[in-house]
């Protein structure tokens, strides 16, 4: 990864990703900008996830390169990455307050106790996301809608200026999916660099600003105006063109 005065967010050119002999991800380039809310679309196994792992430094890539500016700095540390819910152990017994404080362990360092400005950061963080009133309840009392906004809060503590959220729509319902993507939205208005991997069409159109389609490789790259057709659905959720098209809008 490359950090490169002049360059405005985050470049992404030629990207190639493989697990052993399976290829992940291959010739895939893209750019997000600060101010910029994305999303990334595509069916399963189409390389979504392992482009946000890559632009954190979590997966190496075999090919390509990412190209970062140096306002942003260092992604893994300018970044804060909410995963999918499945990848994470709910049971651990830990309450919505820890878990938001999470988001400064970052900032602090595992032996610093947290000070003032930290803990009100965090009670901003859950007071944004609609989850203070249950800041003492363990994790494990939570429904799926309140999981995911306690991920948010954390998210929010962090204060970095790139968030990656993969699949936060999954799993909750129509009335908590509209108070997530209202908040993306206006993270990115602040001039927050936003990429969310979802498999939720009608929700990216409405709410992004642009649709990167991937199937093994960025199909198209646009405002949903541009991306949405019928070639580039077609491409980009038909097995038999997996990996195979650079159709950008």
């Amino acid at each position: 990864m490359t950090l490169v005065a002049g360059v405005a967010g985050i470049l992404v050119e030629h990207l190639s990703v493989s697990y052993g002999a399976q290829r992940a991800l291959q010739d895939a380039s893209a750019s997000f900008l600060p101010g910029q809310f994305s999303a990334v679309i595509g069916p399963n196994g189409a390389g979504k996830s392992t482009l946000l792992k890559t632009l954190l430094g979590l997966v190496v890539p075999s090919g390509g390169q990412v190209t970062v500016s140096a306002e942003l700095g260092e992604l893994r540390q300018s970044s804060a990455y909410v995963p999918q819910q499945q990848s994470l152990d709910w049971a651990f017994p830990v309450s919505v307050w820890d878990v938001a404080m999470m988001g400064r362990t970052a900032r602090l360092g595992w032996l610093r106790w947290p000070g003032r400005r930290d803990r009100e950061v965090v009670q901003d963080a859950l007071r944004q996301t609609e989850v203070h009133d249950l800041r003492d309840r363990p994790i494990q009392a939570l429904s799926g809608g309140q999981r995911q906004r306690v991920l948010l809060a954390r998210m929010l503590a962090r204060e970095a200026q790139v968030l990656l959220l993969d699949e936060p729509l999954t799993g909750v319902d129509a009335a908590t999916q509209e108070k997530i993507m209202r908040l993306l939205q206006e993270q990115a208005r602040s001039g927050r660099t936003v990429i969310m991997v979802t498999h939720d069409l009608e929700a990216a159109a409405r709410w992004c600003d642009q649709l990167l389609l991937v199937n093994r490789t960025v199909v198209a790259q646009g405002t949903p105006e541009q991306v949405y057709t019928p070639a580039n659905i077609e491409c980009t959720f038909s097995s038999s063109h997996l990996g195979h098209t650079h159709a950008h809008a």
